[in-house]
């Protein structure tokens, strides 16, 4: 049985046989991606998914990827010979390479990049009142989903990480409003991050095959 140590329920870090911390997932990506560019390959786009403050345990010990349990994944994504194409790591799996139907990552970027690399999104922020007086409160969360972004056009490289508490529309238990909201989704960044979860989602849908690490 699955117990869930924190309010999400996600996994961060995991310390068994065929299971992969963080750290590990990002050397098996990176090497991966290096891999592609000995190829001659220079498009290629990382998309990371990872969780702060997050961690699955069992109480029979038993292996975590034998187990059902949501983990974060990385996808590589890449152009190569004019065809778009992707494949997913997570803590467990390599999976299969499967083609991606369009280019509208690169093609977002290219058009969006001078305002993508200075953006900055705002921390959720609310008003309330204290001893009478209105006052602006900035709310930060110990445990949240990011996603880090990495493109590579050529020699143009850009990262960006995004905290997804930031796109929350109301905080709190009485669910006031987030005054950064609207500015924060109305970035190029937010839209650059919606295009990628909507790939992400039709490669969810296909169920790519998984060779579990041994």
């Amino acid at each position: 049985m699955l117990r869930l140590l924190s309010i999400l329920a996600l996994f961060a870090t995991l310390q068994s046989h065929a299971q992969l911390n963080q750290q590990q997932l990002d050397s098996v990506v990176n090497k991966y991606v290096q891999e592609l560019y000995r190829r001659g390959v220079d498009t290629v786009c990382i998309y990371d998914e990872y969780c702060v403050g997050c961690l699955f345990y069992t109480e029979s010990g038993k292996n975590l990827c034998l187990e059902t349990f949501s983990s974060l994944p990385t996808y590589i994504f890449w152009k190569e010979k004019g065809k778009v194409y992707a494949t997913r790591k997570d803590a467990c799996y390599d999976f299969a390479v499967t083609t991606v139907s369009n280019d509208s990552i690169w093609r977002y970027y290219n058009l969006n990049k001078n305002r993508i690399k200075k953006e900055e999104l705002k921390a959720p922020q609310y008003k309330e009142t204290v001893n009478g007086k209105e006052k602006i409160t900035t709310v930060e969360v110990e445990h949240s989903v990011y996603f880090k972004i990495t493109v590579k056009v050529g020699n143009d490289v850009t990262t960006k990480e995004i905290n997804n508490f930031y796109f929350t529309k109301e905080l709190g238990v009485d669910e006031v409003e987030n005054l950064s909201y609207t500015f924060n989704v109305q970035t190029s960044l937010y839209q650059w991050n919606s295009i990628l979860q909507r790939i992400v989602e039709d490669i969810r849908k296909k169920k790519l095959p998984g060779k579990i690490r041994s």
